[in-house]
């Protein structure tokens, strides 16, 4: 049988409630060899962080202390979500594409995005360099490989940042908007599934939100928003 894309309903929440709405997309959704996409804004002005990255580093790059800041389950550096069109997508263990090398599976969700945006005559190109330095920073100050940068500028204009469990592969990626002001954003959204649905040969199915229970809700929201998760390092 064809794989499905299941498209859920935009959503706004806290860093920590949109992290853990993440996290059980990823480990909890049935049935299980759905892929996943949804595109989510933020209740209040949030960074996110790598999971990897040090809490007093990034403590230090954010000046504001009373912004809202969560460790994210995937790695990459610090995310602003002040101006940021925000997405996740989950590639089941199932799919083909989740077994693929990492590089290539960042590239092939970046290249959907480029394509989607050059629809709208957004000149853009896929980074082809690497970074002399991967200990991960604030993810829009420099590129790493296969980032998407406006076309003969090093202006950065999508990151995103993976993580792989025995369920699938999850990205949670961003497209920072004042790179493509003039773009028009839910004609983005159509392109973007339209190219998604090409890459994972797969077709759309627009659901509702998933009826987890509450406990299972609360646990993870719990989980994220917490100091032995994000001080943990």
């Amino acid at each position: 049988m064809p794989f499905a894309i299941h498209v859920f309903p935009d959503r706004s929440g806290t860093a920590a409630e949109n992290m853990a709405s993440d996290f059980l997309l990823l480990q909890r959704y049935r049935p299980e060899d759905a892929i996943r996409v949804r595109h989510y804004s933020w209740s209040r002005p949030a960074y996110t962080f790598g999971m990897s990255q040090k809490y007093s580093y990034v403590r230090s790059e954010i000046a504001d202390p009373l912004i809202d800041i969560c460790r994210r389950p995937t790695g990459g550096g610090i995310v602003s979500h002040l101006e940021d069109w925000t997405y996740s997508l989950v590639i089941p263990s199932s799919h083909p594409f989740s077994q693929e090398e990492p590089n290539a599976t960042y590239k092939g969700v970046h290249e959907m995005i480029l394509a989607a945006l050059s629809s709208q005559g957004v000149e853009a190109t896929v980074n082809r360099k690497e970074a002399s330095n991967h200990n991960p920073g604030v993810c829009f100050n420099k590129a790493e490989l296969f980032d998407i940068l406006l076309k003969n500028l090093p202006t950065k204009v999508a990151g995103a940042a993976q993580k792989r469990t025995k369920s699938g592969l999850l990205f949670q990626g961003s497209i920072w908007r004042p790179t493509v002001s003039n773009l028009n954003w839910n004609r983005f959204y159509n392109d973007f599934l339209f190219e998604l649905c090409k890459l994972l040969d797969a077709s759309l199915s627009y659901e509702d939100w998933p009826n987890w229970t509450e406990s299972e809700e609360k646990a993870l929201l719990n989980q994220f928003d917490s100091d032995d998760w994000n001080h943990r390092r």
